[in-house]
């Protein structure tokens, strides 16, 4: 059993969007070094406030420096499937402005920027991805001695989509349904907030 990338959306948006989904279940294959430089120059390449590029991305690789103490720091219902990723990506800010030392407002915002760009050069190359949002960032910010200057945001898992079969039985179901969305008339005012 395979998962198959499928349209989501009715509408003739662009397949990379379209097919874009987080995986829990990842093959054996590798991701390059030239694969890897490419999803992460997509990211480079975001727009954000100011030019600030406040996003940073921390990269480990399955069996390298910092993978096994980043991926100890994942929940553990996500370290059941994570650990299957090849890479793990640790996104975090910088929470001030370089000109001025005042808080960049936007710097969550411009990494969410950077990400959504890294995500669609993933899916391009048929990779996917899983952002999450479970883990312990002081564990993770002692393990890797991160300044407090920097919030830590998230954590990708990335690599090439597997069969759900290797899931155990609880996240197998999961992975065959992609996640549904809200239509746009809940998420779109037009001249007047109705909220």
């Amino acid at each position: 059993m395979s998962v198959a990338r499928a349209r989501r959306s009715d509408l003739p948006v662009h397949p990379v969007l379209n097919e874009r989904f987080s995986p829990r279940a990842f093959s054996d294959r590798a991701i390059t070094d030239a694969e890897l430089e490419l999803v992460l120059e997509a990211a480079r390449w975001a727009p954000s406030s100011m030019n600030e590029q406040p996003w940073r991305f921390l990269v480990t690789r399955k069996g390298g420096d910092g993978h096994a103490e980043l991926l100890a720091a994942l929940n553990p219902s996500n370290q059941v499937w994570a650990d299957k990723a090849p890479v793990l990506i640790l996104n975090l800010v910088h929470r001030t402005l370089s000109r001025n030392g005042q808080e960049n407002y936007h710097a969550r915002h411009d990494l969410g920027l950077a990400t959504a760009q890294l995500t669609a050069q993933a899916t391009a190359l048929g990779m996917g991805l899983h952002i999450l949002g479970g883990f312990n960032a002081e564990m993770v910010r002692t393990a890797f001695e991160i300044p407090d200057t920097y919030d830590l945001v998230s954590v990708i898992a990335l690599g090439f989509p597997g069969d759900p079969e290797s899931l155990p039985e609880h996240l197998q179901q999961r992975e065959l349904q992609h996640s549904p969305r809200r239509p746009l008339s809940e998420l779109v005012h037009y001249g007047r907030f109705n909220g």
